[in-house]
């Protein structure tokens, strides 16, 4: 109340003042209808005075924001100065692996054949040219960098002894490498868009002895629980790897997001199919597992399998989660670095992650055999175990029946 009372008073000595300047420049005696503020209670005087200051700062305010587009406008050559690019200040020798190493260290290394390294890099090199940072070493370096930190365990700091470098200057070498390639996404994780890729998608399961019965599988999706220590939390956090992948153990689609506010609906491949089913050709859809919710274009198995047909439904997509485990198993043998993941913040793993699809997908153009030779699949990482997709959906529970009659039958005919 005392505060009010102050307030109070303060709008009425301000109202007498205005009234005092205003009797000053006119002599009319018509104070009722050109002074308001005479005719309002002094319980609403506290109110107006706080309009009153308000409206002052908002006309302070515009006049400021006017006066400086005025001088703005009226002095072009006064503008701020362009923000300088990021640079690197790359003053060492070229990095050469194909050169350092002979053929058995150079595998062991990057797990990856030296015809395919050097396809690699011409495939990124002239990408690399255009939108690398001022300063950067050669492609070569580049590519070299960036493998090498992608195919092993290695920290920066292991690294720049091992290359002798400055670590931070290999910081900055593999992390625009990493910005560079999520930034050409497309060019390297490709969704069959066209017609004719859509269709080659289709027959590319077709063609899978084990998988010839779902005749409109356009794709297996797959989770993977990953361990990383974020820069930004100091500590680590689970993430959560969505992939999905093609006949060909190609990578279509990729996606990273923390565990705890993970789910398939709001990634972007989720979105995008409920939004616009024509993403994938009428009628085809994708097999996961029952990490991922039923839908007309995502089939997961039958928990409860009441019947000897549930079960066999059950039994023909195991080879499904097979092809998508070899998957995420060439990824981890490749990749070391997925072993022991440390990024600044959630983006950052995002774009390595992107880097290490993109990689696994050259090396499948360019059919690069050596993981397929004397190695074996083991454990990684872990499983999304408490997530647990929902059945509830309508014309996903339909679309499964109808797929069950389908397979089940055609297996039976065969």
């Amino acid at each position: 109340m005392e505060e009010r009372a102050v307030l109070a008073n303060i709008a009425t000595i301000i109202s007498k003042d205005l009234l005092i300047d205003q009797q000053s420049r006119n002599s009319k005696s018509d104070t009722g209808s050109k002074f308001p503020l005479l005719d309002v209670s002094d319980d609403d005087e506290a109110e107006i005075f706080a309009m009153m200051m308000s409206q002052r700062k908002t006309k302070q305010k515009r006049k400021k924001r006017s006066g400086e587009n005025t001088a703005a406008a009226q002095e072009p050559q006064k503008s701020m100065p362009p923000v300088k690019a990021p640079k690197l200040e790359w003053k060492y020798a070229e990095l050469n692996l194909l050169h350092r190493y002979v053929d058995t260290q150079f595998e062991s290394f990057l797990h990856m054949r030296k015809l395919s390294f050097l396809k690699i890099h011409q495939a990124l090199e002239e990408i690399l040219k255009r939108n690398a940072l001022p300063g950067s070493p050669t492609p070569q370096t580049t590519v070299s960098l960036a493998l090498w930190k992608l195919c092993t365990d290695e920290h920066f700091e292991e690294i720049a002894r091992k290359f002798q470098f400055p670590w931070s200057v290999c910081q900055q070498v593999v992390r625009s490498f990493w910005h560079i390639v999520s930034d050409h996404y497309e060019s390297f994780i490709k969704w069959p868009n066209s017609i004719q890729a859509q269709q080659q998608t289709l027959i590319g399961f077709q063609n899978l002895a084990k998988l010839s019965c779902f005749k409109e599988l356009f794709g297996i999706i797959a989770l993977k629980r990953i361990e990383v220590f974020l820069e930004c939390e100091h500590a680590e956090v689970a993430v959560v790897m969505q992939l999905i992948c093609n006949a060909e153990h190609k990578i279509i689609d990729c996606y990273v997001e923390l565990e705890q506010d993970y789910t398939f609906e709001e990634s972007p491949i989720g979105q995008t199919l409920a939004l616009n089913p024509r993403t994938m050709p009428a009628g085809s859809y994708l097999i996961g597992s029952n990490s991922f919710p039923l839908k007309s274009y995502l089939i997961r198995p039958i928990e409860a399998e009441c019947f000897r047909k549930d079960a066999i439904f059950n039994s023909l997509l195991e080879p499904a989660y097979q092809l998508a485990d070899n998957v995420l198993d060439t990824l981890s043998r490749r990749f070391n670095t997925l072993y022991a993941l440390e990024a600044r913040d959630l983006n950052e793993v995002r774009l390595i992650v992107e880097s290490i699809c993109a990689m696994h997908n050259l090396c499948i153009e360019n059919q690069d055999d050596y993981l397929d030779i004397g190695q074996h699949t083991f454990s990684w990482g872990g499983t999304v175990s408490v997530h647990k997709g929902s059945e509830k959906d309508v014309k996903g529970l339909r679309r499964r029946v109808e797929l069950l009659d389908a397979v089940v039958n055609s297996e039976h005919d065969d």
